[in-house]
C-alpha cells in the first residue's frame, strides 16, 4: 500500500528526499505512526499575544512563543480512515506541554484540508519544487455536517505558506507563516527536526 502523501504529490513523489519520504511515510486505513523531534523557534504578533487564552481554549496554534523549544510530533494513521494524524507536541521551559492536534485529508492531487479540532479547515496546496516541499494558502473552510463551507476570513485570519527541506538522509528543517495583509507577520514557526521512529502496521 502506497503512503497517503504519495497520492497528494503524484508525479513529485519519486523526486522527494528519503528524509521528507520517512516523514511522509504513514499510509492510509493503517495504525502507522512516525516520530520526528526537534526545536522550534516560535514567533507571536502583540497583538496575537494579547489573545493567547482563546488560541489556549480553541487548540489552534500554541498559545506561547519561544527560542529553541523542544518539540515532537506524532504522524498517525487511522485504521478506518485516510486521514493524515498530526499531533505536536510543544515543551515550552517552566510550562505544561501544549498538544495541537489536527487532521489532514486530501480529495485530489497537491490539494490538502487541514482540520483542526474546532471544525475549522486551513487549505493549502502542495508541491515538491527546487529541493522543497511547498505549502501555498488555498483559503478556509468550516466543516459542517459532512460538508465543508467557504470561509473567507483570509483578510482577518492572514495567509499561512510554509515549506519543508531535507538536511540529511533522516533530517529535515522547515519554516511555516501566518501573515496578516495590513499588521505583516501574525505567527510563524521555524527549525530542524530529525525522523526517530517509524512503526508502519498494517
Amino acid at each position: 500500500m502506497s503512503p497517503t502523501f504519495a497520492a497528494i504529490f503524484a508525479e513529485q513523489w519519486e523526486a522527494l528526499p528519503s528524509a521528507l519520504k520517512a516523514h511522509y511515510a504513514n499510509r492510509p486505513f493503517t495504525r502507522d505512526h512516525v516520530i520526528v523531534e526537534g526545536t522550534l523557534d516560535i514567533e507571536m504578533h502583540p497583538l496575537l499575544r494579547r489573545f493567547s487564552w482563546l488560541i489556549k481554549a480553541t487548540g489552534m496554534l500554541t498559545p506561547y512563543e519561544g527560542k529553541a523549544v523542544p518539540v515532537s510530533v506524532h504522524f498517525r494513521s487511522e485504521p478506518d480512515s485516510d486521514a493524515f494524524v498530526f499531533e505536536r507536541i510543544f515543551r515550552f521551559a517552566g510550562r505544561d506541554p501544549v498538544t495541537f492536534r489536527s487532521r489532514m485529508v486530501s480529495k485530489r492531487p497537491h490539494h490538502v484540508t487541514e482540520y483542526m479540532a474546532t471544525g475549522i479547515g486551513w487549505q493549502a496546496h502542495y508541491d515538491y519544487h527546487e529541493g522543497r516541499v511547498r505549502l501555498r494558502h488555498a483559503g478556509y473552510v468550516w466543516r459542517l455536517f459532512g460538508l465543508d463551507m467557504p470561509l473567507p476570513i483570509s483578510g482577518l485570519a492572514g495567509r499561512g505558506d510554509a515549506w519543508e527541506e531535507a538536511t540529511g538522509e533522516d533530517r529535515f528543517r522547515m519554516y511555516m507563516e501566518l501573515r496578516h495583509p495590513w499588521l505583516g507577520k501574525l505567527y510563524s514557526y521555524g527549525g530542524a527536526f530529525r525522523v526517530t521512529e517509524m512503526r508502519l502496521d498494517g
